[in-house]
């Protein structure tokens, strides 16, 4: 590029853009040029950074509001967190399910014997009563556990959801500290030789703590 006169520049470009592009002086632009490449790598290393930072304490508060509600055992990783309501809410879908199970025979048995109760007493008789309101009850009761095992079925996609989240948060956070790396290199920052890789949240909280976020 012939550096001894101006170039027709972009008004719309950044001045100081400009001003490297009109500038005579080769070794002066090239210096300058590399100063300005850098300045943008240490905006763009802060900015990733303060994201990563950013993403790691949400997934910290929300392993926090986790163990608040009552989730058991303090578990230091958020994606754990979700792992264990996933499993409670599977084991109370379990029991839920299996409850349902267990009483729709006792129900149709009910109804079968009472109905042959029916058969053999006065329509009008106290028995006969019993075994009606008997059978109205019996016939309650399938139609609540059917619905409970139709309610149930929420448990499976919910699980997918929080699976999805689980993988999601674990895949932008490994991303975004993989970035922070990257550009932190770049940018003048060497990683630290414990920054090879990065398993659990308090790896993450030490890797950006070291790199200044």
């Amino acid at each position: 590029m012939n550096l001894s006169s101006p170039l027709a520049i972009d008004d719309t470009l950044p001045t100081e853009l400009r001003d490297l592009l009109n500038s005579p002086d080769g070794p002066a632009f090239e210096q300058a040029l590399d100063v300005m490449v850098r300045q943008r790598e240490q905006r763009l290393f802060r900015a990733l950074g303060q994201l990563a930072r950013d993403l790691h304490d949400a997934v910290r508060r929300l392993g926090g509001e986790l163990t608040q509600e009552g989730v058991p055992g303090i578990v230091a990783d958020a994606r754990q967190h979700l792992q264990d309501a996933l499993e409670m809410s599977a084991q109370a879908a379990h029991r839920s399910l299996d409850f349902a199970e267990r009483m729709r025979p006792q129900a149709e048995s009910l109804t079968r014997n009472a109905g042959q109760v029916l058969e053999w007493t006065n329509g009008n008789d106290a028995a006969a009563v019993l075994a009606r309101e008997a059978v109205a009850f019996a016939g309650s009761c399938r139609d609540g556990l059917a619905d409970m095992v139709l309610a149930q079925s929420w448990q499976d996609l919910t699980g997918q959801r929080i699976k999805k989240v689980a993988s999601f948060i674990g895949t932008v956070e490994s991303s975004l500290l993989e970035l922070v790396r990257l550009t932190g290199a770049l940018a003048g920052s060497e990683a630290p030789a414990s920054a090879v890789k990065v398993s659990s949240q308090e790896d993450a909280d030490r890797l950006l703590s070291e790199f200044g976020f």
